[in-house]
Formats: structure tokens, sequence, C-alpha cells
């Protein structure tokens, strides 16, 4: 394991690049699909040359390595019961995305102290110049701490369905979080959609009602179909970006992370750092 960690630090300090963007998934319930999307986005994101971390902060219920079909050694709450360093729990797989397990121990999640959280801080530090995309795989809802990680990050990526119950529960995520910082840009993806039309009449209703009520904008990214080689993925614990790349799916995938790199470009100059503002968020703890 000591090994692997010299070798991804040796590798990512070979090539660095300017600060990350780091991006939130959230959405309002679970079950909409979000790390499946979440980790098909990233392996997209690579094939484009991007350098691509995914951290899974659903700790205690986290599930990136599941659909990875990884059984990672160790997680988040390893390295802060440890003091590992982040080095020591980054995953690599044969398909070349780097991942932080959140590990599925709920009830450890008590056991956070102060010490804990400024040593996460120290170890996320060292990673902000590394990598192009920094994925922050939140649990559905927001805690208190899972929200000081939601407004320390540079944008937020929404993961809704056609349901009308994921409508509104990601209308209220986005109007809680405006409410926090109204600054935040908003992005959206339309999962499991039967056809094209179904995305984009979600999408207008999540972007009228913000519109209307929020005064904000809503970047719609684009929608996924209902496929069935996604449902045959998740029991291979296999993404479907690997196991089937010619799928409607996949292809739905790789043109919303086309789009949403376009989009970085035009933002990236405002950013702030990911860090600082963590410390101030933690610090109020």
């Amino acid at each position: 394991m000591i090994d692997q960690a010299e070798s991804l630090r040796k590798q990512l300090m070979s090539s660095s690049v300017q600060s990350a963007r780091v991006i939130s998934v959230v959405s309002g319930k679970g079950g909409v699909g979000k790390t499946n999307i979440t980790v098909n986005l990233a392996l997209s994101l690579m094939k484009m040359g991007k350098r691509v971390l995914v951290i899974d902060l659903d700790v205690g219920m986290g599930n990136v390595d599941l659909i990875l079909g990884r059984r990672a050694p160790n997680h988040i709450m390893d390295m802060l019961q440890h003091h590992l360093s982040v080095w020591e729990i980054i995953e690599e797989g044969n398909d070349g995305l780097h991942t932080i397990a959140g590990g599925r121990n709920f009830g450890s999640l008590a056991l956070v102290t102060d010490e804990m959280l400024e040593h996460f801080i120290k170890q996320l530090e060292e990673l902000e110049t590394f990598y192009d995309f920094i994925f922050l795989d939140m649990g559905a809802g927001a805690t208190e701490t899972a929200l000081k990680f939601i407004l320390s990050s540079h944008e937020i990526l929404v993961i809704a369905t056609p349901e009308i119950t994921s409508i509104t529960d990601a209308y209220s995520m986005m109007k809680f979080i405006y409410k926090k910082d109204s600054s935040l840009p908003f992005y959206l993806a339309v999962n499991r959609c039967e056809n094209e039309r179904e995305g984009r009449d979600t999408s207008a209703r999540l972007a009228n009602v913000c519109k209307q009520f929020l005064k904000k904008e809503l970047t719609f990214l684009g929608m996924i179909p209902l496929d069935q080689t996604v449902l045959e993925s998740v029991k291979k614990q296999m993404p479907f970006t690997l196991n089937k790349p010619a799928s409607e799916a996949s292809r739905a995938v790789f043109e919303l992370a086309s789009k949403y790199a376009g989009a970085s470009q035009k933002q990236k100059a405002s950013y702030k750092s990911f860090i600082s503002r963590l410390k101030s968020f933690l610090s109020e703890r």
C-alpha cells in the first residue's frame, strides 16, 4: 500500500496542473443514480485527457467503489482514525480513475474530532493542484458537515429524474443551497429519461422555478436515457461507459462531459480556493 501511495504521489507531481475544479454532486433524494452518473462522467472526462478524482463523501454509506467493482482496503475514516496520508487511501483501478472510498461503517461518523478534521484538510490541500476535476459524491440530502463541503465547492451538479418527487426534492436542495450562497453555479443532468423530450421537459420545469423563485439560472447539461445496459452494468459492478461504451447511456454521458468541460473554462478565472473556503467553514464547527 505504501508503494502505491508513493507511486501515485510521483505520478501526479510529475505533471501538476492548476487548481482543480471542485464539484459537489447532489440530489434531493436517493435512488436517482447520482453515484453511477458521477463515476461515468469522471471516466468520460478522463477519456478527454483530464485528471479526475472522485471522493465518496457519503461517509459510512459509500458506493463509489461498488460501482467500480473495487474493494478499497482503506477509506476516509481510516485516514482520519489512523492518521494515514491521503496518498494511502487513493485507489487507482485498471480504468485509471482515482477514487477515495467513503466506507460503509455509518457509526464511525460520530468519532470525528477537530484534530481529525484538521488532518483531513491538510491532506486534501495536497490534492488541489494535481487534478483538473475533483468530484465530491455527496449523500442524499444535506447534513451540517456535508453542507460545508458543498458551499466550499466551485459549483453544484444536480442529478434528478423525471419523477415528480425527484424534481421537487432537487428544487428543494437547490433552494437550500442558494439561501446559503446565491453565487454558486447550478448544473443539471436528468437521468433515466424515456426520451429526449422528457429530459428537456424536466429541465425546463426546474429551470423555470429556479428563475421565477430564486432569480437563478440553471444550466442544463443533458439527459441520460433509460437504458437496460445501465442496470446490467451495475449488476456486473462495472461502469456502463466501460462495459457498453457504444450504448445510448454511454454516448449521452460523454456528450454531457464534453459540454461540462467547455463550461468550466468560462468560469475558471473566478475560482477561489476550495481549501481556503473549507477551512473557513470548518472553523465554525
